[in-house]
């Protein structure tokens, strides 16, 4: 019986070695495929199981790591190489593939839980992911990119909670699922072969997370079709224009279109807008490489006069004396008004201006601009919505993949304020995007194209809870990360005390 037992083991771990490795190539791959552009959306609610049940119950403990390891090489090695593409150089482009090598030297979870018999599993698995996603925040490159709770950005019945608590509050009920079924799928494992090598999982713990858990989701599902269906009909609207140009390169560096061209190109689609009846007209980031204010001013003025719209300029200043990232808005009545400076910029130098955050008080509303990188945080739109306004431009230039996955980050950040957003990018990618997130349009064409988007737009109110209190839940869920580092550390060094005595 003895011999049978051992030869058995010798079998059984590599086979289970290899189906570990199977299963987390499968996890990334579910978490790829949730993300735009592929948009499988119902896939991140059990993305996470394969790789957390490997890397706990098939995979040997000193290879535990190897599991997120592999899962997050196929998830984000391919998302941050199409969103950096080669225009972020080769350390951006392969970015995925460095944080896949550093988690697996330097992940050590499988330890904790063992020494405390799985008794913070979920819990610690849940605040852990949530609270270094708050962390990565203070990362340019990084910002919110790949928050999981973007992949439902196309379910408004799903994400209304979000006013309330938030895009961690999104990410942490979807960690929540994914570990507690990663929690039962092990109970149901020990239950049923009965490894001698691995510490069990309470099965009566489990069924308690299982029940909370969906309790959890149902309450988050009732929240959420309530606030949509409180949702007023009858709110003011205004007309508007989003132009796409069609020129992908930004102004400043693009030799291949002249500045005349471009100009030409911008009075044609605001003719057309407004003949369309567009009362506000948005352009995408970097349209133009001059000062409105001081160039072709007379013509702009003249344009907005004879059209009765506002125009949103966004345009590029960039020489040996300065660089700008700016927007500014046209009147009818020719007036410029405050200008915003980009706030958070990445990959290029810092604007002057930023640090401002105008609100347009109009006859048509409240209105107001973010450019591009703007929107990956959440304090932007917050900080306008709190001066007042309802709706907010979002400029953008979409370099490699970043447009497919920014619309996405537009719709929470027109939920969590109750405001709209107008998405607008250069070639490939336009939205309009309402107060509680709903698509009322949404064009993707990664070849490029020119478009003259014209809608009306419901304003917003400005008057979700979250406006008020901010990203708490992200800051509650980095204090329990902190909580956890320390706890881990604690745990590791009693273990080794009576290990020494």
């Amino acid at each position: 019986m003895i011999t049978v037992t051992s030869v058995k083991t010798k079998n059984v771990k590599p086979m289970y070695f290899l189906l570990g490795v199977i299963l987390s190539a499968i996890s990334g791959i579910m978490l790829l495929l949730s993300f735009p552009p592929y948009g499988n959306w119902p896939l991140i609610w059990i993305a996470f199981v394969p790789y957390v049940f490997a890397q706990h119950r098939l995979l040997p403990s000193k290879w535990s790591s190897l599991a997120p390891a592999i899962a997050l090489l196929f998830w984000l090695g391919p998302y941050l190489a199409r969103i950096f593409g080669d225009e972020g150089g080769f350390f951006f482009k392969y970015l995925g593939v460095w944080i896949a090598v550093i988690v697996f030297f330097l992940q050590k979870e499988r330890k904790f839980h063992e020494l405390t018999r799985y008794r913070w599993f979920i819990l610690q698995g849940v605040i852990n992911w949530v609270g270094f996603e708050m962390i990565r925040t203070f990362i340019p490159m990084l910002a919110t990119n790949a928050f999981t709770g973007y992949t439902q950005a196309s379910q408004a019945w799903l994400i209304q909670p979000v006013s309330v608590f938030s895009i961690y509050g999104m990410n942490l009920v979807i960690m929540l699922f994914n570990f507690t079924l990663a929690q039962g799928a092990m109970a149901w494992f020990d239950r049923k072969w009965q490894p001698g090598d691995v510490v069990p999982v309470d099965i009566c713990a489990s069924k308690r997370w299982l029940v909370g858990t969906g309790i959890t989701l149902v309450v988050w599902i009732g929240i959420s079709l309530f606030i949509l269906s409180s949702a007023p009909v009858d709110t003011p609207t205004v007309r508007v224009a989003a132009l796409q140009p069609n020129f992908p390169e930004a102004a400043h560096i693009d030799p291949d279109t002249p500045a005349q061209q471009r100009f030409q190109v911008l009075t044609e689609q605001i003719r057309e807008a407004a003949g369309k009846g567009a009362q506000v007209i948005f352009t995408p980031e970097m349209g133009l490489a001059f000062d409105p204010k001081l160039e072709h001013t007379e013509e702009l003025r003249a344009l907005a006069a004879e059209t009765g719209a506002y125009f949103f300029i966004t345009y590029v200043i960039s020489n040996e004396i300065e660089f700008r990232n700016e927007a500014v808005v046209l009147t009818p009545s020719g007036e410029f008004l405050d200008v915003y400076g980009k706030n958070h910029a990445f990959g290029e130098p810092p604007t002057p201006t930023a640090g401002v955050y105008p609100v347009y008080d109009t006859s048509l509303g409240h209105l107001a601009t973010m450019i591009c990188h703007d929107m990956n945080y959440t304090d932007v739109a917050r900080t306008l919505t709190r001066n007042g306004a309802q709706l907010i431009a979002a400029p953008i230039r979409e370099f490699g993949g970043v447009g497919e996955q920014l619309w996405s980050n537009s719709v929470f950040r027109a939920v969590e304020n109750r405001v709209a957003i107008v998405f607008t990018g250069v070639a490939h990618n336009t939205a309009l995007i309402d107060p509680y997130g709903r698509l009322l349009a949404l064009k993707l064409n990664p070849e490029g194209e020119r478009l003259t988007l014209v809608m009306d737009m419901p304003l917003g109110t400005g008057d979700a809870p979250l406006v008020r209190m901010g990203d708490w839940l992200g800051w509650l869920s980095l204090a329990g990360y902190i909580f956890f580092v320390v706890f881990e550390s604690v745990v590791g060094k009693r273990a080794k005390k009576v290990v020494k005595s």
